[in-house]
């Protein structure tokens, strides 16, 4: 087995044990009833905070 060959085949069960977890995620994002989903608003993830006040010398 040559080093290209080695790479590949790290790279490919890298890809898969990632594509796992995304699949195992998304199922368990399903399931989860929609009471306990967050949404965008209650977290508070549209309001824009207001900027910091800048003390200036004068």
């Amino acid at each position: 087995m040559s080093y290209v060959d080695a790479g590949y085949a790290i790279a490919l069960s890298v890809l898969a044990v990632y594509a796992a977890s995304l699949a195992l995620r998304r199922r368990r994002l399903e399931r989860r009833p929609a009471a306990q989903m967050p949404s965008v608003v209650e977290s508070g993830a549209v309001s824009v905070p207001e900027p910091p006040a800048v003390d200036r010398p004068r």
